[in-house]
């Protein structure tokens, strides 16, 4: 059964995103603006900030479904679009330098937003798929593997990121 876009949800998980970026100026140095915010200026910060804004549109997804009943693969569905978008919209911004266009910064920022808004639009249109599926013990594991994965150093790389790949140019 398809159901409408719920651009609510949209919307509210774009706010979300903007609060997870601006947290470290809310709560300068400490540990909750580190974690869940810009501490440290890079690619992998935006990531991991659409990754907790979808994750607080899930848990409030888990609330909402609580009385009538989860989706076969609610928890599944949810930690593999978790593991998965923020890499699926970090590709699409890369692909324009990637194909040799340098964008003015004003329309870098542009573009960084659209993918953004993409990354969210991603999320939400495979809930409805995903959570319908039925899925195999091992494949369940690898989902969960991989949502760890990208938990552990969505916290871990707040502090360090390891790698010039994920620093912003300045």
């Amino acid at each position: 059964m398809r159901t409408k876009f719920p651009w609510v949800k949209f919307f509210l998980g774009f706010g979300l995103y903007l609060f997870f970026h601006q947290i470290n100026s809310i709560l300068p140095g400490t540990l909750i603006g580190m974690i869940f915010g810009e501490g440290i200026s890079s690619v992998y910060a935006h990531m991991k900030m659409l990754f907790y804004a979808y994750l607080v549109l899930s848990i409030i997804d888990f609330f909402r479904f609580r009385k009538s009943g989860y989706p076969v693969s609610f928890f599944y569905s949810r930690m593999l679009i978790l593991a998965a978008v923020p890499w699926m919209m970090i590709s699409i911004y890369y692909a324009v330098e990637a194909a040799g266009i340098i964008l003015p910064h004003a329309i870098d920022l542009t573009w960084a937003i659209l993918t953004t808004l993409l990354g969210l639009y991603f999320s939400i249109r495979l809930e409805e798929p995903l959570d319908g599926m039925e899925l195999r013990p091992a494949l369940k594991s690898v989902i969960v593997i991989a949502f760890l994965g990208a938990l552990i150093t969505y916290i871990g790389f707040s502090f360090h990121v390891p790698d010039n790949f994920f620093i912003a140019p300045d």
